[in-house]
């Protein structure tokens, strides 16, 4: 059906793909680890992108030892410590447009709370949102719709009157099983991937607006 009766009440955005740009960075990891603990990944970025350490070690690192899990663990947090964090153009503006127009804003990520603050603490992102949640504030990750479910409610707004920023097909999943319309950002992956799973798609954000997010979310179709 059409939402166009249906106002946008809260925008929410994924994290890494979406305000930053470290999608290369955690693929370079995990092509690493991969090779070294010989596990094999039918395919590899959709079942990396996304995907919380919790869910990547259940789900393809669980046959490896618990010395080698640990091992990788510390590896992959010394890995997050020598990250840098450069922006989606335009996400900057963005966000400070949409603070002035007192619109609810959330953040969904599948990193953890120390990923979270070192984020916050370069790129001052606790200014802009009024709810976030990360990993460790649910059980089931993404693609489970937890974490959106769980950020409307703490917004106080219904999943339908939200709209949400994702470049996963696993965040995908999520905010849709959630009942969300979904903008794809294509930093991860081709506009034409995402498109067949998303109401909309974007590249970055250099001509996005209020006006147009608005719109996003009046012609979708849930």
């Amino acid at each position: 059906m059409k939402n166009s009766k249906l106002d946008l009440k809260a925008i929410i955005f994924d994290m890494d793909g979406v305000l930053i740009n470290t999608e290369p960075q955690y693929e370079n990891f995990w092509r690493t680890a991969a090779k070294k603990y010989n596990v094999y990944f039918e395919d590899f970025e959709k079942q990396i992108r996304g995907m919380t350490v919790k869910r990547l070690f259940e789900a393809q690192f669980r046959d490896i030892g618990e010395v080698e899990k640990k091992n990788l663990l510390k590896e992959f947090k010394a890995c997050e410590d020598e990250m840098s964090f450069p922006e989606i153009s335009g996400i900057s503006a963005l966000l400070s447009h949409l603070k002035e127009s007192k619109i609810k804003l959330g953040l969904v990520t599948s990193s953890d709370l120390e990923k979270l603050t070192r984020v916050i603490t370069q790129k001052n992102l606790d200014l802009y949102f009024d709810v976030m949640i990360t990993a460790n504030d649910v059980v089931d990750g993404k693609p489970s719709p937890e974490c959106y479910l769980k950020a409307a409610d703490k917004l106080g707004v219904e999943p339908v009157n939200c709209i949400v920023f994702e470049d996963s097909f696993a965040g995908i999943s999520a905010a849709k099983s959630a009942g969300m319309v979904v903008v794809g950002v294509s930093s991860s992956h081709s506009k034409s991937e995402l498109m067949s799973e998303c109401n909309n798609v974007v590249g970055d954000f250099q001509r996005i607006g209020l006006k147009e997010i608005i719109d996003f979310h009046e012609s979708a179709e849930l």
